[in-house]
């Protein structure tokens, strides 16, 4: 058999196996760009921002995610100035407490926002109503107020389930119940997953323990709340299994982390990784 092409009024006629070989090149180029799209890592980023909380994610197929911003905007600027970084593709305010919000305002004034991940508890502080409202509006930034047990559509090759939220209207009595309605996710590539536990105490861990059981498992945990006591328990490390924890704290006068919360991660022979002693840190998932 021959394939003919017509050129003008010439024809070409092509052998068979030259047609096998350019067709098996062919796949061959097509088999590897897809092994080579699969094999993209991802790479999550736990920022030093001192006594505070901010996480940058870099998905396999290209977008990111920012999750939080700490307690002021100079290192949240620098890391995303560092890395080339013109726009955010998914932001997440675990909940309006300063330490995780305060350079947003500075993500929402310097660079375009798609989507802004927010929980429903009040606040009437100043910082908080304000980065809510650059969200609202900003052009093309949609607002979402994910609840537990959604799966967020952020890359085709990963998996991203919020685990605890407050969506509905709340209001907050003290600090402890801005902890509580912190949006906990856990991403998951290659089975591998992260858990970011944003300053989730006692009262959500026991709620996503009742809930999730054992769909909690992650190798790597943000510790919550910088390493206090009420948010790193036997209970929640036993369901969590985790490999490698990363603790984000500075100098503070709260005494975190604990040495009870550090001494329920030595004993469950999880390593440990802190931002006020190793700055920014980084972990791939390949």
């Amino acid at each position: 058999m021959v394939f003919h092409s017509l050129k003008g009024t010439q024809m070409t006629i092509i052998p068979r196996f030259k047609v096998s070989a350019l067709v098996v090149l062919f796949l061959g180029v097509l088999a590897a760009a897809r092994v080579a799209q699969a094999a993209q890592p991802l790479k999550a980023f736990f920022i030093s921002v001192g006594q505070g909380d901010s996480e940058f994610i870099e998905l396999p197929g290209g977008k990111n995610v920012l999750i939080d911003g700490g307690p002021k905007a100079d290192s949240v600027t620098s890391f995303l100035n560092d890395h080339g970084v013109k726009k955010i593709d998914y932001l997440v305010m675990t909940h309006p407490h300063s330490d995780h919000y305060m350079g947003l305002g500075w993500v929402f004034d310097h660079m375009p926002v798609g989507h802004f991940y927010d929980s429903k508890i009040e606040s009437s502080v100043a910082g908080a109503k304000s980065v809510r409202e650059k969200a609202r509006t900003q052009p093309g930034c949609e607002t979402v107020y994910p609840r537990p047990g959604d799966l967020l559509n952020w890359d085709d090759q990963t998996q991203v389930q919020v685990l605890n939220s407050c969506p509905d209207p709340k209001t907050a009595s003290g600090g402890v119940d801005y902890n509580n309605c912190s949006i906990v996710i856990r991403v998951s590539y290659h089975d591998s997953a992260i858990m970011f536990q944003g300053d989730a105490q006692n009262e959500a861990i026991a709620s996503m323990i009742s809930r999730f059981g054992g769909f909690l498992k992650a190798d790597v945990l943000k510790v919550g709340h910088h390493g206090s006591r009420n948010a790193t328990t036997e209970d929640w490390i036993a369901h969590v299994q985790p490999r490698e924890a990363y603790i984000e704290v500075g100098k503070n006068s709260y005494g975190h982390p604990t040495q009870e919360a550090l001494g329920i991660l030595k004993n469950a022979k999880v390593n440990v990784h802190r931002t006020d002693l190793e700055g920014t840190l980084e972990y791939d998932i390949q």
